[in-house]
C-alpha cells in the first residue's frame, strides 16, 4: 500500500511535469496543499521533503517552495567515489524499449535480482543508443533487462517508452517511492548467443554485465536492472585514495 505522502509527493511531481507548476514557479503553501490533498501539514511536509532529496524542489523559510526541475536530479553516490559519470552515462544515451511482459523469478532468476522465487515482475528488455543517431545509425552500447514490480509498473504505464532519462527517475517521479542506495555488481562475461543481433557483436565475444538494485528506505526494492556490455562499449574508471592515519 503506497503512503499517502507519496501520493501526494506523485501527484505534485506530476503537476511539476505537466507545467501547472513550471521551474521557477512557487508551489503553494503547506496550509494550501494540505486542504486540496485533505491531509495534514505533516504529510505535506513528508512529501515536500521527498521532492526535495530528489532535486525538483527547493525550501526556505519564509520563501517558500520553489520548483527546481521537473525530473530528479539527485545522484548516488560510494563510499569511495562518486557514481555521477556512471549516471551521467545513462542520460547522455538514448532508449529504445523492445518489448515488455509479466513474469515469475525462477531459481536462477531469483539468485540473480537478489529476491525470493515466486516473486512476479514486469520485465523489460531495451537498448541504450548513442544519443546521435538513430536506430538504424546509432552503434548499440548496452542491452538492459529491467525488471519492476508490477505495481510500480501499473503506476509508471508507458512513460518507460521515453527514450531520454533514467527508467529509475520516472519510477521516483511517478510513484513517489525514493531510492536512497544502489547495490552495484559487476562481473566479465561472454556475449550470448540470443544478443548477437541486437547488440551487432560477436558470439562469444568478451562482455561486461551489471546488475543493480535500486533500495529504498525500508529495504524495499522495486527495481533491478541486468545491463551486458560489449567489453569495446563501456568503460568504468574508479579512484581511490589511501585514508589517512
Amino acid at each position: 500500500m503506497v503512503a499517502r505522502y507519496e501520493e501526494v509527493a506523485r501527484s505534485l511531481a506530476r503537476r511539476i511535469e505537466d507545467a501547472t507548476y513550471p521551474v521557477g514557479s512557487q508551489l503553494p503553501p503547506e496550509v494550501e496543499l494540505a486542504s486540496a490533498y485533505a491531509v495534514s501539514r505533516a504529510t505535506v511536509r513528508s512529501a515536500l521533503d521527498s521532492l526535495e532529496r530528489l532535486g525538483m524542489v527547493s525550501r526556505r523559510r519564509r520563501i517558500g517552495t520553489r520548483v527546481e526541475a521537473v525530473r530528479p536530479t539527485t545522484g548516488y553516490a560510494r563510499t569511495v567515489t562518486t557514481m555521477n559519470e556512471l549516471v551521467q552515462y545513462s542520460t547522455e544515451t538514448r532508449r529504445s524499449v523492445l518489448g515488455q511482459r509479466e513474469v515469475v523469478a525462477d531459481a536462477d532468476l531469483a539468485a540473480l535480482l537478489g529476491c525470493e522465487p515466486g516473486r512476479p515482475w514486469v520485465h523489460l528488455r531495451m537498448l541504450r543508443l548513442d544519443e546521435a543517431g538513430g536506430l538504424d545509425e546509432a552503434r548499440p552500447l548496452c542491452h538492459t533487462d529491467v525488471y519492476l514490480d508490477p505495481d510500480v509498473a501499473l503506476v509508471v504505464g508507458d512513460r518507460v517508452a521515453r527514450p531520454d532519462g533514467l527508467i529509475n527517475e520516472i519510477v521516483e517521479q511517478c510513484t513517489g517511492r525514493m531510492t536512497v542506495r544502489v547495490d552495484q555488481r559487476i562481473r566479465a562475461c561472454s556475449l550470448p548467443a540470443h544478443l548477437v543481433d541486437v547488440l551487432r557483436a560477436d558470439e562469444g565475444s568478451p562482455a561486461l554485465q551489471i546488475v543493480r538494485r535500486y533500495v529504498e528506505r525500508a529495504g524495499d526494492v522495486a527495481e533491478v536492472t541486468v545491463s551486458l556490455h560489449p567489453a569495446d562499449r563501456f568503460e568504468f574508471t574508479v579512484s581511490m585514495e589511501r585514508s589517512g592515519g
